[in-house]
């Protein structure tokens, strides 16, 4: 149990980064203790079920919180929201690591990847799917011109030759020859998905990639210089939550 408020204090702020950086949403609170000698503690009130391993009732949270060897309770606050309540140092680092550090992760490796697509000004949006998994979103920028620059920073400089990247036939085989390029730059298992636009949606090309292929392919391209005419995108593309 925890009775030291500068260590509620450091605590609370260790946890709400660790919520903040997993785009868990919720928000940490300090409870103080009560004048019966009870300690204090944290609570971790949670305002959505994405990215939760379990639904935003007492019975599953409770479930998952004995499964995973965490150390804090389950209940409600006065507006019926999930709360987890955890009262010492064990607690939060367990809470950390089994609910929170594979999103932390998934999220760091997104963000380093953004940058170095970023110092080569490609448009490419990258989202974090779950904890495991990160997809690469090009949408029409000339043509999906940022997935043939994209390849030819990876040593592709031809991929786009012949193929009529305006036609969903062209987009196709684009898909297909970065399948084969990525997949021997990064591993097996490596998806893209080519969809025609339409009148209310832009034509877009989808890289589906674990984490780790995203830690690779991050290291081939920040390790590329960017060409004399690049400079670093002054207006990045923005989170994905």
């Amino acid at each position: 149990m925890i009775t030291d408020e500068s260590g509620l204090s450091v605590l609370e702020s260790v946890l709400a980064h660790a919520v903040d950086r997993a785009r868990i949403t919720g928000r940490v609170e300090l409870r103080e203790g009560g004048d019966g000698g009870e300690g204090g503690a944290l609570e971790l009130t949670l305002l959505g079920s994405s990215r939760l391993p379990f639904s935003l009732n007492t019975a599953e949270a409770t479930a998952w919180l004995e499964a995973a060897g965490v150390d804090a309770t389950a209940g409600y606050d006065e507006d019926h929201y999930l709360l987890i309540r955890l009262r010492d140092r064990a607690g939060v680092d367990q809470l950390v690591q089994r609910l929170l550090a594979s999103f932390m992760y998934a999220e760091s490796v997104r963000d380093r990847l953004q940058g170095s697509l970023a110092k080569h000004q490609l448009r490419v949006l990258v989202e974090v799917e779950d904890e495991t998994s990160l997809t690469l979103v090009v949408r029409d920028s000339d043509n999906l011109g940022a997935a043939v620059q994209l390849s030819t920073v990876l040593g592709a400089d031809s991929i786009g030759e012949g193929l009529k990247l305006h036609r969903p036939g062209g987009m196709r085989k684009l898909a297909a020859r970065m399948r084969l390029l990525l997949t021997g730059a990064l591993g097996r298992g490596v998806g893209v998905l080519a969809e025609p636009g339409c009148a209310h949606a832009e034509d877009e090309l989808r890289i589906q990639l674990t984490v780790e292929q995203g830690l690779r392919l991050n290291d081939r391209i920040a390790a590329e210089p960017a060409r004399p005419d690049q400079k670093e995108d002054s207006a990045p593309v923005g989170k994905a939550s």
